[in-house]
């Protein structure tokens, strides 16, 4: 058992990039709700590791209480290497000097030349499953040591049973008692339509935007979120029907990832220059406005570890048209329209259903939000805490 009365929980967040998609969402709510749910028992001592130019990390730690935050330079550490050289030496000595009983790393590596007790997260498996979707540099980075973290952790989280599957069978001899699934959570943004009305009526003026006249997704743009595919269905749409080609836009909101030329490449084909929008990386109160006047939400990406974006769409009772690969059918359940991602013309058939059948998109609209209630942050932190005690507690002997 610990000695400690207060267990000791170093947070490594320092893998977080400043701008907040995916894996970011997800560490800031999380981030959020420990740190709610811990002013009620005060059970945890928090150390948290925090790159200098994360603003909303650092600001919503500094009003938490039981809460330390250590700042790690971003000038020098947001490089690969350097912030390496940080995980594996500055991180496990801070930790040893603060007497920390577990180490909670939130993106696939961890310290490993250390006793200290450890945990991470797997959002994903497309380093094995996709490596051709990814940089030649990342994939070599984290395929070397990714084998290593499931040797070394006391815990592996993943946020779906599809990435514990694919994690199973890509190494046959793991520990599956090792393996944690925690879904991820989702803020209902109907819930506050009404707040946000005059938020959402400037972000419409933004962007030249008519509410409910865009189809939207929101995304890194790169080649698993399958948009090129997005851009052809939408055309389509377009040339089936004159009415269509007049009044809808399609928006992606999303920063340049990685082997984004296509994206670009397919609407210059198209000439849809003037109906794709394009905004670029925006903050969380513009993507919930872009979410909560939308037509639809369309998400038909290859893979997800868990597919965020889904659920929020869901949270804004819009129709959702997604994948039926991964994780996603774990996530949509029956509210949304499952298509195969690898053929446009299922995404373009589901967009022409939605705007011609006015119940079934009212049925979608409705069992979306009803999905979307079955996820909570507050969950997902419960369960992450409880992990916590189990692996610091030594319940399961590691």
């Amino acid at each position: 058992m610990l000695k400690y009365k207060t267990m000791k929980i170093a947070i490594d967040l320092t893998q977080i990039p400043a701008d907040k998609t995916g894996i970011g969402i997800y560490a800031l709510n999380l981030v959020r709700e420990m740190c709610r749910l811990n002013q009620t028992d005060g059970k945890f001592n928090f150390f948290f590791f925090v790159q200098d130019d994360d603003e909303e990390l650092i600001r919503l730690i500094k009003d938490s209480d039981n809460c330390t935050l250590i700042l790690i330079k971003s000038s020098i550490f947001r490089k690969m290497i350097l912030r390496f050289f940080f995980e594996q030496f500055l991180l496990p000595r801070k930790c040893r000097k603060l007497k920390v009983d577990l180490i909670y790393s939130s993106h696939y590596t961890i310290p490993y030349f250390t006793r200290i007790k450890r945990v991470v997260v797997f959002p994903d498996m497309t380093f094995y499953l996709f490596p051709e979707l990814h940089q030649k540099i990342k994939r070599f980075y984290f395929k070397t040591l990714i084998p290593l973290t499931v040797w070394k952790s006391s815990g592996l989280i993943t946020i779906s049973e599809s990435t514990k599957g694919d994690m199973i069978k890509r190494f046959k001899h793991i520990d599956t008692n090792k393996i944690t699934v925690i879904h991820l959570g989702v803020d209902l943004f109907k819930e506050n339509e009404k707040a946000k009305a005059p938020l959402c009526e400037r972000i419409m003026e933004k962007y030249g935007l008519t509410a409910r006249e865009y189809f939207l997704f929101v995304g890194t743009l790169e080649p698993r979120k399958n948009i090129a595919n997005i851009i052809k269905a939408f055309h389509h749409v377009r040339q089936s029907d004159d009415r269509y080609k007049k009044k809808y836009k399609l928006v992606i909101v999303g920063k340049k990832g990685w082997f984004y030329k296509e994206i670009f490449e397919t609407v210059k084909k198209f000439l849809l220059e003037e109906a794709v929008i394009f905004t670029g990386y925006v903050n969380e109160e513009e993507k919930q406005a872009l979410l909560l006047r939308a037509f639809l939400f369309v998400y038909p990406s290859f893979y997800e570890g868990f597919g965020i974006p889904v659920l929020e769409a869901m949270g804004s009772g819009i129709p959702v048209i997604t994948g039926n690969t991964s994780s996603l059918p774990e996530v949509a359940g029956d509210a949304a329209v499952l298509i195969n991602p690898h053929l446009w013309q299922e995404i373009s058939t589901a967009m022409l259903k939605l705007l011609s059948n006015q119940p079934l998109y009212e049925k979608l609209s409705q069992k979306g939000l009803t999905q979307a209630e079955k996820f909570s942050w507050e969950k997902t932190a419960e369960k992450t805490l409880e992990l916590f005690k189990r692996i610091a507690t030594d319940e399961y002997g590691y």
